[in-house]
């Protein structure tokens, strides 16, 4: 506030003297608390620079290696999961057809054998005639047909994913 003698009063030491108004705080500073305050000015706006020239050495990297940026890094993990995941699940399921499939062959080894021993037995006994053979022949079609042919378990695929999904989703602008 200004006086009758045109001096007002230092926001630092509250003596009345001739002041300099600050533009920005507004505060009256005399002239021996002026210089201070716009030394604590300048440090402030070194600061700013400084922050702001690791904020760019910041955006320098993200733009010279995108594949540090932290969402990259949860992309990769669930890209490493899923594999994992799939990767089990293939394991489980051949280990599943390998089981079936030696039961399967033992089932048809089986059968060879049985007609092995209808053969031997035929052959040993002179005991043959066109009606057997033609059995015996229908017999080893269908074992090599069943050999050939997969067997009666199909893989499947589940139309719904067991895999997590995963997006990217923007909200909003910078």
């Amino acid at each position: 506030m200004a006086t009758a003698t045109g001096k007002t009063h230092c926001t630092i030491c509250g003596k009345e003297k001739a002041t300099i108004r600050c533009s920005g705080c507004l505060n009256e500073f005399c002239y021996k608390h002026w210089e201070p305050h716009r030394q604590e000015l300048n440090k402030q706006l070194d600061e700013i620079e400084l922050n702001r020239d690791l904020f760019r050495q910041l955006l320098n990297q993200q733009i010279e290696q995108p594949n540090n940026h932290v969402l990259m890094k949860q992309i990769n993990q669930w890209e490493s999961d899923s594999i994992k995941k799939i990767t089990k699940t293939a394991e489980e399921t051949r280990q599943i057809l390998i089981k079936n499939n030696n039961q399967y062959i033992h089932q048809v080894e089986v059968k060879l054998n049985e007609l092995t021993n209808q053969l031997r037995q035929s052959r040993q006994e002179d005991d043959f005639n066109e009606i057997n053979l033609c059995q015996f022949r229908e017999e080893l079609n269908r074992l090599t047909e069943q050999l050939t042919k997969p067997l009666n378990i199909s893989i499947q695929e589940d139309s719904s994913s067991f895999i997590s999904q995963i997006s990217i989703v923007r909200s909003g602008e910078l």
